[in-house]
């Protein structure tokens, strides 16, 4: 397989630009992409998208390409041969890792200060009032931004290239600012997964198919069915809420906030009864307090059959006075269906392992086409995915597997590899964290059913202590 084609016929996507669009055909695969072979996944085209604006060339569109496009030169299997891709564009990960110098290298920074320079010289947060369309693009400078000075922060690379990193950062955070709105109009913005359910493109029922698009109808609103899970926290006096962050939210160095959501077949009593039972009964405690992490004991209470696990991820954006404001608009969702929890084979189910699994993302292209579908897509099973966040601190380009892994086979390794069977595929389970992030070891519990999800404003405390956020106010108030 060769380089993929640089062109694209651009009159045929701006004749699908999302404003313009049937929900039909939104409802086709994008032709930004290739769908099938050794390409699929990978952009047709390192041309930029058409977006944030009908025309490709808009400044928007540009800005988004410089932080969003990328490529590479790899195989699809080890020892493969390596094949040009072009990588990115319409996703929600941010394509860096711990160990690279791509964001280094002199025509990238070239590129991006030019275009931020355009944007703040032209007033370029003039060419859109939508407010969607503003939050998401602060969204992406953000993600590149806290990159960046993290870079800085753990001193990678010579005085010079910190400099440079700096100044990088410096226009970066100019132009967040000056898209940023009111917190009145972010608690505005659409609740995506309301519209998602209503548009009837999600079924309701998951019939332990796994070629369903399932999304539960129920997830955010009925907590008896769903109830929402939280850390297992002592009684102590002084401040230790920024502890109770989950992993998730760490990785995405609090730009967003992640809820948890079990639903077991009899509902939430049946729920706290086992939570109890795996408290008593369930934990290694003494290999838990010399390891700093909770072992489950192997012979411990199971999960039943038909159990569900959701893990919903919210955006956060920065209000007009650079504070953190959680929003309703959901990032993605994971669905996770027990359908054995022996982990027995079962080739019905998409781990093989008697475990559906199904990741649904936020997509710009469906998002600012008046939110069709609430803007999610579910992921295909055989997408080949780069894993981003969860890698060492020294990790390369694509990080250490490549594109040897499928969005499956990706939520497999962590949830259901061949020691793993039922609960002790759920890490949620149990505070994972660890001593290192100072959260107490134990089973988590439920939310009462009309109590407030904390997670919002305890991410919000977590990320404004966070040295990423200092600089940010620190360069925008020099």
């Amino acid at each position: 397989m060769g380089k993929p084609s640089t062109l694209i016929p651009w009159v045929l996507l701006t004749a699908l630009t999302p404003g313009l669009l049937s929900a039909a055909e939104l409802d086709e695969p994008d032709p930004a992409y290739y769908h099938t072979g050794e390409l699929n996944g990978s952009l047709r085209s390192a041309e930029p998208l058409p977006l944030y604006d009908a025309d490709p060339q808009h400044l928007w569109n540009r800005l988004f390409a410089a932080i969003a496009i990328r490529h590479s030169n790899l195989p699809s299997k080890r020892g493969g041969t390596p094949i040009a891709r072009i990588e990115g564009g319409d996703k929600i990960e941010f394509l860096a890792w711990p160990g690279t110098t791509y964001w280094d290298e002199p025509e990238t920074v070239t590129r991006l200060e030019s275009l931020l320079d355009e944007f703040l010289n032209q007033q370029g947060e003039q060419l859109s009032t939508d407010p969607l369309k503003r939050v998401m693009l602060q969204r992406d400078l953000w993600a590149a931004f806290d990159f960046l000075i993290s870079q800085n922060i753990a001193r990678r690379g010579d005085l010079e290239t910190r400099r440079r990193r700096a100044e990088l950062c410096r226009r970066i955070a100019r132009v967040m600012r000056v898209l940023a709105l009111p917190a009145e109009a972010l608690a505005k913005l659409p609740d995506n997964y309301a519209l998602a359910l209503q548009s009837g493109r999600f079924t309701a029922t998951h019939e332990f198919d796994p070629r369903r698009d399932y999304l539960p109808p129920r997830l955010l609103t009925d907590a008896d069915e769903w109830p929402e899970l939280d850390f297992h926290q002592p009684k102590l006096h002084e401040d230790i809420e920024r502890r109770f962050v989950f992993l998730h939210t760490r990785a995405f160095r609090g730009r967003s906030y992640f809820r948890f959501f079990y639903r077991f077949p009899e509902g939430r009593r049946q729920l706290e009864d086992y939570l109890k039972q795996v408290d008593a009964v369930g934990v290694d405690w003494r290999t838990a307090g010399q390891n700093g992490f909770i072992i489950l004991k192997p012979d411990l209470p199971q999960i039943p059959a038909g159990t569900e696990v959701s893990l919903v991820q919210f955006l956060i954006a920065l209000d007009t006075n650079l504070k953190p404001v959680p929003t309703k608009l959901v990032e993605s969702v994971r669905v996770n269906v027990y359908k054995n929890v022996l982990g027995e084979k079962d080739s019905t189910t998409n781990s093989n392992q008697g475990i559906n699994f199904a990741k649904y993302t936020l997509k710009r292209r469906l998002a600012f086409a008046d939110m069709k579908f609430g803007g999610l897509h579910r992921e295909p099973d055989d997408l080949p995915v780069y894993r981003v966040i969860f890698e060492g601190e020294n990790a390369r380009d694509w990080g250490p597997r490549g594109r040897f892994f499928e969005l499956a086979a990706d939520c497999r390794s962590c949830h259901a590899d061949r020691a793993q069977t039922g609960v002790h595929t759920i890490p949620s389970l149990v505070n994972s964290g660890g001593i290192d992030s100072g959260a107490q070891l134990g089973i988590v519990h439920t939310l009462p059913a009309k109590a407030p999800s904390p997670h919002p404003a305890r991410t919000v405390k977590w990320k404004t202590s966070d040295e990423t956020y200092r600089r940010l106010v620190e360069f925008l108030e020099d």
